[in-house]
């Protein structure tokens, strides 16, 4: 079976994706607190570069937490001062709060061999030495939605930092809803806050130092307005007098949202163009361009339903919806949950793969420790040409293979004319892992059940 080539060399393409202009207007940011806080600002974005070529050439990328070997979380106990109440009123008291630290003693490469890039890797220069060890790039989880109040998070004590905290139009802080719920120990941030970029952007500094090749940023949606300012005159008996400040003053929190991204892109790309910056929930969003890639999270199969919600026809929508970003050179990267006690992990593996491949995604899932690991180290390189599709049933031919993929509610045996390009004289059907496909005369034929996909990879002629 083709093996992933991990030697790749980076390639600049000829052609720059112009950003729509509406969405490049430059907001002036307060220049005195840019300055008494020590940020520069990149300028708005107005193109959009194509990301590193190794992700473009990625197919599977994973973010097992199983694969880390003697994994650690801890909680480092902290001296901090805190405000508190007591008899005598508020004091200022010293007690104890928690710094998370985690730690890994090795990685169980062969489970994830073929694998370019690791999501949600431990924030531990260990766990990314480990990885380029192997071959592997790996970015860790960040977020910037919310702060988390049981431990330091992102090397952040809020009770240090309120002056980061967003509040509604009623003066109070606002908690982080989720599933329906308010989460009381996750309070909402302001991306306004010349604090907050401050202390954000050195924890993203600290991971690159430690080795990232990049970062993936969860809850990159739209932001909900912050009045914050508008409450700087209200007394917290809790901290120390505060002022909360916008370093937008004249923007919407979405606008500040974006320039953060921006600046968090610049910060990373700082340590090489060949770092990247994923995002969560940003298709169809407009930073979207601040991202090398943007996920589609549950794609297909996820841990909120059973069996398959997306179907082939909601996959090619999103993908014509975001041509344009795939035409710049960017990727959406597909993550698809499949667990082998809810999940048909041979079948729906092969049709998640299909359908992220098709239209040029990059599928993310976790195949460590299942029967379909070989899917892993499948590289069936530049696509030959655009999805084919005869009464839904669609194909199409790439370096090194063929994906077909049977919508229809009926099996059947089809008839494919090979693409100009393609040098195979056999396919190898993985499914099956045995049976080959001759190529006779520029025509082969292969058989798919319903709604069922197959991969059939060039097989050298004994």
């Amino acid at each position: 079976m083709p093996r992933v080539n991990k030697s790749f060399v980076l390639i600049l393409l000829p052609f720059v994706f112009v950003w729509p202009a509406s969405a490049a207007n430059d907001t002036a940011h307060d220049e005195h607190l840019a300055a008494k806080y020590g940020l520069r600002v990149p300028p708005a974005s107005r193109e959009i570069p194509p990301a590193p070529d190794w992700i473009r050439q990625a197919e599977i990328v994973s973010s097992s937490a199983a694969v880390w070997e003697g994994y650690e979380f801890l909680l480092k106990e902290t001296p901090v001062t805190r405000l508190v109440r007591a008899r005598s009123g508020h004091t200022r008291m010293r007690l104890s709060d928690y710094y998370p630290e985690e730690k890994v003693s090795g990685l169980d490469a062969e489970s994830v061999s073929g694998i370019l890039l690791l999501s949600h890797v431990p924030h531990s220069a260990d766990a990314f030495r480990l990885a380029h060890e192997h071959g592997i790039k790996a970015i860790p989880y960040l977020h910037f939605m919310c702060v988390h109040t049981n431990y330091a998070d992102q090397d952040i004590f809020y009770f240090e930092h309120p002056e980061i905290l967003m509040k509604d139009d009623k003066g109070h802080w606002v908690h982080t809803g989720m599933d329906g719920s308010d989460r009381l120990h996750r309070f909402r941030t302001c991306a306004n806050s010349p604090s907050y970029w401050k202390l954000s952007l050195a924890y993203v500094k600290k991971m690159m130092e430690w080795g990232a090749d990049g970062v993936f940023i969860d809850n990159a949606g739209r932001r909900p307005a912050c009045f914050a300012t508008q409450y700087n005159s209200v007394r917290n008996p809790e901290f120390e007098p505060y002022v909360h400040e916008h370093l937008f003053p004249d923007a919407s929190h979405d606008y500040a949202w974006g320039r953060f991204l921006e600046a968090i892109r610049t910060l990373v790309k700082s340590h090489g163009d060949d770092k990247i910056v994923v995002l969560n929930s940003g298709i169809g969003d407009p930073w979207q361009s601040t991202g090398d890639c943007c996920m589609w999270e549950s794609f297909i199969y996820s841990w909120a339903w059973e069996g398959r919600r997306h179907t082939w026809s909601d996959v090619k929508a999103k993908a014509k919806a975001n041509q344009w970003y795939l035409d710049a050179g960017r990727r959406i990267v597909a993550l698809a949950f499949l667990e082998p006690k809810r999940h048909d992990m041979k079948n729906n593996s092969f049709w998640a793969f299909a359908c992220a491949r098709l239209v040029d995604f990059v599928l993310w899932v976790n195949l460590d420790h299942t029967e379909v690991e070989f899917l892993n180290r499948v590289h069936l390189g530049r696509g030959l040409e655009s999805v084919q599709e005869t009464e839904q049933v669609a194909h199409r031919f790439f370096e090194n293979g063929l994906i077909v993929l049977n919508d229809s509610l009926r099996d059947g045996e089809i008839t494919i004319r090979v693409a100009d390009g393609f040098a195979g004289t056999q396919l190898l059907d993985l499914y099956d892992g045995k049976a080959t496909v001759p190529v006779d005369e520029g025509m082969l034929k292969v058989r798919v059940p319903s709604k069922m996909a197959r991969i059939f990879v060039a097989h050298a002629t004994e």
